[in-house]
């Protein structure tokens, strides 16, 4: 039995390991791809046809319906969330190394998103309030997957029931995606910025989950030594 538990611990270690340098990989070479088409003014060929279709959903109920997810991923509402999970961290699990990687990691991850804006220079496809930063790639996206994504990876650690942990993955993929759907359907962002934006936000957090698991591992480690 005990043979039989650490096989599939292993296999499961295995997949774990492929899933995510196949994902990392994939995200990569989009966000390369992507990044060269803005940075040599190209037009990419799905930014219009998707916008075209948004463009004739503009029900008032949608329109609301998004403003509540791209609040949340605005700054003052990513950092009200960050404080609130932050602290239930800190009183249930006392997990100082989640925090310290949730905070820091959120701090690195904006600063590069402005850097790369900055870097591309692309204009947003909309003019007025809200326009004044630049559009490559989206914030939200970016940043959101991977503050969002790393809270989902860590209720997700701490959740026991495997059917609790399936209905929390598919709640927080939605809000995820809802998060980036709602800056195109806004027309704050092309579709090519949230998605390049995702691919970099995933980039970023699997690098923020292996340094919370390497420093998990270590100072675990420590701990047992006499």
């Amino acid at each position: 039995m005990q043979a039989e538990k650490v096989q599939r611990e292993q296999v499961t270690i295995k997949y774990r390991v492929w899933s995510r340098s196949a994902i990392f990989l994939l995200c990569g070479l989009f966000f390369f791809w992507s990044f060269q088409q803005i940075v040599n003014e190209k037009i990419i060929g799905f930014d219009g046809a998707i916008r075209e279709t948004v463009n004739g959903l503009e029900a008032e109920w949608l329109v609301g319906f998004f403003h509540l997810f791209t609040t949340l991923g605005d700054k003052p509402g990513v950092i009200t969330i960050m404080l609130i999970a932050v602290a239930l961290i800190w009183w249930i699990k006392r997990d100082y190394i989640a925090m310290g990687t949730i905070i820091g990691g959120v701090i690195l991850v904006n600063e590069l998103n402005k850097w790369l804006k900055d870097y591309t220079g692309r204009e947003r496809p909309m003019t007025g309030p809200g326009a004044e930063s630049l559009s490559f790639p989206s914030g939200h996206a970016m940043v959101g997957l991977f503050f969002y994504g790393l809270l989902l990876y860590l209720v997700l650690t701490y959740t026991k029931s495997s059917g609790k942990r399936l209905i929390i993955l598919i709640s927080g993929i939605i809000f995820i995606l809802l998060l980036g759907t709602s800056r195109i359907f806004l027309n704050y962002h092309y579709p090519s910025d949230v998605f390049a934006g995702y691919a970099a936000g995933y980039i970023c957090l699997l690098l923020g989950v292996l340094a919370y698991e390497g420093l998990h591992s270590f100072f675990q480690k420590r701990a047992v030594k006499p």
